[in-house]
């Protein structure tokens, strides 16, 4: 994925090579010549920019609805574990003790470990260690009374929405668009843009700034769509805040005892 610099270096070469063909379409064909077929081009490229622009709009916003998904998804998942710290108060020692160290390694194991992998698109289960682990002290507790019931059934509920969160997760971490939109994106740029080159305009310097405007709003699009589709990686990515939040939250917790 890009970072803000590439992507910054892509949208620059993009718009410097559209109007270089603006300048390479003036010499060898003057615009004077090119005006004559305007009638045809201009109408041609309405209906091919308006069908574009409706196909990068929509794919712009499908993506950010995505990115928003995955940052609500791991701000529950951060909830989740915090709720089972908490719930585990509830727990005999040393039960108690185990579950709640195992909370702190699990939002620390997601913050210092599995986030900077996923950047790499790399796969670190450190947490589904301790996701596991957390399990198991909970089969070791004799259940003998109402109220330790019930402790252990609302924990369950709160690691079961947190498992569901971290699988969503993983899916948005390996999730990308198919070859086949990505074909469309890109073709359908590169149309729309070689058609406002061949447009004939007595003025150069605005037909210049037309092109180089529109250069610049389909690729900076492209390179937005590109990088909010991999929500944990790139320039604009999902940052792992709410699990330092949960941190921050269980010191207290943890110091009082």
């Amino acid at each position: 994925m890009l970072s803000s610099l590439q992507s910054a270096l892509v949208v620059v070469f993009s718009v410097a090579g559209a109007l270089i063909l603006v300048a390479a379409l003036n010499r060898m064909w003057p615009s004077d010549h090119r005006k004559l077929l305007n009638d045809v081009t201009g109408w041609q490229l309405g209906v091919l920019g308006t069908t574009y622009g409706v196909i990068l709009g929509f794919m712009l916003f499908t993506v950010w609805e995505g990115f928003r998904a995955a940052q609500i998804d791991a701000d529950l998942e951060a909830s989740s574990m915090l709720n089972v710290y908490r719930l585990a108060e509830g727990l005999p020692s040393p039960q108690r003790e185990r579950m709640q160290d195992l909370a702190r390694r699990y939002e620390m194991a997601v913050v210092e470990q599995e986030w900077p992998a996923m950047q790499h698109q790399i796969e670190d289960r450190s947490g589904s260690v301790m996701l596991g682990n957390m399990w198991k002290v909970l089969a070791t507790l004799q259940v003998d009374s109402a109220t330790l019931a019930t402790s252990v059934d609302h924990i369950q509920y709160a690691m079961s929405e947190l498992a569901e969160r971290r699988n969503m997760r993983d899916q948005q971490r390996t999730n990308e668009l198919p070859a086949l939109l990505w074909l469309l994106l890109i073709l359908g740029g590169v149309a729309t843009i070689v058609s406002s080159c061949l447009l004939g305009n007595d003025k150069k310097w605005l037909h210049y700034c037309q092109v180089g405007a529109l250069t610049f709003v389909i690729i900076t699009a492209l390179a937005g769509i590109a990088d909010l589709a991999r929500p944990y990686e790139g320039a604009v990515a999902v940052e792992p805040s709410a699990f330092v939040r949960a941190l921050e939250a269980m010191k207290p917790l943890h110091e009082s005892q």
